[in-house]
């Protein structure tokens, strides 16, 4: 092979390449033509390689059918130059056959390469587009729960709305029982205060009215010797007096008792609301404990609520 230059193929190199193939019995062709100059491209050395064709039968002395010999070149020389391209010809397709049966054996294992490859891409396409048909159906599958989480979500945030509000109420309710409960407790208390009071001056009066009367009683027992009909006068106003004071005295611890009973129904009624409110704070946690805890920042306790 001789080496590339930098100018372009010129005819001349085409001529005498292809003469040289002619002469070691090979067909010139586009290829062997480039092999054997070494340079340029098949759209330079095609029409160059036609225009050697089309002189070769006027070199070679050959004239086409229907014209003129020229004169000087024997009929035997022409038909032993017929027989002698003819004979090329063959000679070079035939190589050329053989040189190109290992590249059509090699294209034909291409083939069948492409053919698998083409066979295993069909495979894959078909693999992916099932993969991809289960993609969907797993992607619209979790759209599905992901909906539906969704609903359970805001339902479940419904709910906690719900259960705030309602912790509210019970707060507020709790709230107003518990002052309600303070102001009965301070009503009661100021009820037994005054009772107390109102006892103790009744007993301070009644206390005073028997001193007056045992006084009286001194004095009249003073007074009788002054005769019986003063005495019995004086007896029957003492006794009359001492009927009054007992029933006076009857009537303050009647009076007594009842603000006592009193006191009791008031301890009794502090004692039940204290334990109907133990109840309801304990209902309450119970049901803070059973409602179950959610994962969002919406869960924090309401605002006011008490443990």
């Amino acid at each position: 092979m001789q080496p590339k230059s930098t100018r372009g193929v010129q005819q001349e190199e085409v001529w005498a390449a292809a003469d040289a193939l002619i002469a070691a019995g090979e067909r010139p062709t586009i290829e062997r033509v480039r092999l054997k100059i070494g340079r340029g491209s098949p759209n330079t050395v095609s029409p160059m390689l036609e225009a050697w064709f089309a002189t070769l039968a006027s070199r070679l002395g050959v004239a086409a059918a229907g014209t003129q010999a020229e004169e000087g070149a024997p009929k035997e020389l022409r038909q032993a130059l017929d027989k002698l391209w003819a004979a090329a010809v063959a000679a070079a397709r035939d190589k050329a056959d053989r040189a190109l049966e290992p590249e059509r054996d090699r294209l034909g294992q291409q083939g069948l390469k492409l053919d698998i490859a083409r066979q295993e891409l069909l495979q894959r396409e078909a693999a992916l587009t099932e993969r991809g048909i289960a993609l969907e159906h797993a992607l619209e599958l979790a759209k599905s729960q992901l909906r539906n989480q969704t609903a359970q979500l805001e339902k479940a945030g419904r709910e906690l709305e719900q259960a705030r509000s309602s912790l509210a109420n019970l707060v507020q309710e709790r709230d107003a029982g518990r002052r309600q409960f303070d102001e009965q407790l301070r009503t009661l208390a100021e009820e037994r205060q005054r009772t107390e009071q109102r006892t103790a001056a009744n007993e301070r009066r009644l206390l005073e009215e028997v001193g007056r009367a045992r006084q009286e009683a001194k004095q009249s027992s003073q007074a009788i010797e002054d005769g019986r009909q003063k005495h019995a006068a004086e007896k029957k106003d003492l006794e009359r007096a001492n009927s009054a004071l007992n029933n006076r005295a009857h009537e303050g611890q009647i009076e007594v008792a009842t603000l006592k009973e009193r006191l009791e129904g008031a301890d009794k009624r502090a004692t039940e609301l204290e334990n109907a409110l133990a109840a309801a704070a304990l209902e309450l946690r119970r049901n803070a404990k059973s409602r179950p805890p959610k994962p969002s920042p919406s869960s924090r306790r309401a605002p006011g609520a008490r443990t």
